[in-house]
């Protein structure tokens, strides 16, 4: 034969022999029961001489994880001797059934595996393998198994503060139980494992607790995996104070506002009061903080339903701690006196000495003012008209003759307008310089509501 025939018949056996060396190899590493062999390959020599020798590939030694998250796996392994790179494989241990799949091939000895599902059993398998004349050889596969950690438990409520704390959480996908950890003064405030619930707990209550107390919660979700591994989710902390239980609060509604009634709980330093559209939504508004155990909320949208509640909390010592709460539906009332307020109206408060001018809907004007002398002239209250308007006139009564620039009269003689004699408005000043029974106006405020009045535009007084 020829050498150009030799080198020609040479070349193509050489093709085929890496094909199919590579086909074994890939068929090999879809084993979950078994290491891969080295790709035997020897190359038919090139001319006269001997056959080039096979290189011998090393195995992977030392192949474990240096971190395990939710979504992703780290792997590290010693470097193998006369390597050109590595090749790893993969299969989700629950749903393939031993199937690997290839990754990739690396030149480093680490492998970050990412956009992973929590909670799931992987097992890899990395290869070395030595690139030589265009012919990959590799050697065999080393196995891991490991997992992904679980979902942090999600929906972590407290259910109840009281002679028993009890808390809820939605189940955790491929859980196969949960740890309770819990810190108390009994322990020194320090977190021990307090009990080991099952797969299908959603649920913890605790007895052993006494009033007044605080108590830390840790519930882990965990899946056992391989006999011994026990592959734990982030933690998710929830705190209770034994007795911060939910106020039964009682709710009265009256133009466009809410107030919420309750009594004491003995381990309350204040009180949050939360609304919602949904009742059961994640997250609520919130309308406002007491320390006292009543509270009205701003304006609300009116007849809408809205749901309400009443949280305790306790703050004391660099301690902050929140209770439980029901929930309570209202209907907020767009009446007030028993008539239905129209989106344009001036509202008047006595207990706050202030005053809102709505048009279409939309608070426009909000002032201090100084209404009627509590004692011997206190401003009307209930739901009246504007029927009777004037600028640059005097205001004559008994004993007194007052100029103002602008007059909204809406019950007898009362109305408002500015008062230029007072340099403060709002607070006490009611209860011992009131006016006459009038609604004492900044200037500013009361120009402001005339020109966006006429007659006829509700003014409600409570």
């Amino acid at each position: 034969m020829k050498r150009s025939t030799k080198r020609l018949t040479a070349a193509i056996l050489s093709a085929i022999i890496t094909l199919t060396a590579f086909t074994a190899v890939t068929a090999s590493a879809a084993s979950d029961t078994q290491e891969a062999v080295s790709a035997k390959v020897t190359a038919e020599p090139v001319g006269d001489g001997e056959p080039e020798p096979q290189p011998v590939v090393g195995n992977v030694t030392g192949l474990k994880k240096t971190t395990t998250e939710q979504n992703s796996i780290n792997l590290v392994w010693d470097a193998t001797e006369g390597a050109t790179g590595y090749i790893v494989y993969r299969s989700n241990a629950d749903t393939e059934n031993g199937v690997f799949h290839r990754l990739g091939a690396v030149t480093k000895t680490t492998f970050t595996d990412t956009k992973l599902t929590a909670g799931t059993a992987y097992h890899y398998k990395v290869s070395a393998y030595i690139a030589k004349d265009g012919v990959i050889y590799e050697g065999a596969t080393k196995l891991y198994r490991t997992a992904t950690q679980p979902q942090r438990v999600a929906n972590l409520t407290r259910a109840r503060c009281s002679t028993v704390n009890m808390l809820t959480w939605t189940a955790t996908p491929k859980a196969t139980g949960y740890k309770i950890l819990r810190s108390s003064p009994e322990s020194g405030n320090k977190e021990v494992l307090y009990k080991t619930l099952g797969a299908n707990a959603t649920s913890f209550s605790d007895t052993n607790i006494k009033q007044g107390n605080i108590y830390t919660y840790n519930v882990v979700a965990i899946r056992e995996l391989y006999g011994t591994a026990v592959y734990h989710a982030p933690s998710n902390r929830m705190t209770c104070l034994a007795g911060l239980c939910a106020p039964n609060f009682s709710t009265v509604t009256n133009l466009y506002y809410v107030t919420l009634k309750w009594s004491r709980n003995p381990y309350a330093t204040r009180y949050n009061v939360y609304y919602s559209t949904n009742k059961n939504a994640t997250a609520y508004t919130k309308a406002g903080s007491t320390t006292g155990t009543s509270f009205t909320t701003g304006k609300l949208p009116g007849g809408k339903k809205l749901y309400f509640r009443v949280y305790p909390i306790y703050e004391k010592n660099g301690r902050l701690v929140t209770g439980t709460a029901h929930t309570k539906e209202v209907t907020v009332s767009n009446k007030m006196y028993g008539i239905t307020v129209p989106s344009t109206y001036v509202e008047v408060s006595i207990s706050k000495q202030h005053m809102w001018l709505y048009k279409d809907g939309k608070c426009i004007v909000s002032t201090d003012v100084v209404t009627g002398n509590r004692y011997t002239a206190d401003t009307p209250k209930g739901y009246f008209d504007m029927y009777s308007r004037a600028t640059d006139t005097v205001l004559v009564g008994d004993g007194y003759a007052s100029p103002v620039d602008y007059w909204m009269a809406f019950c007898g003689g009362c109305g408002i307008h500015d008062a230029s004699w007072r340099s403060e408005f709002g607070g006490d000043i009611y209860k011992y310089n009131g006016s006459h029974g009038c609604v004492n106006t900044p200037y500013s405020a009361v120009k402001k509501i005339y020109n966006n009045t006429a007659y006829g535009t509700p003014v409600i007084v409570y």
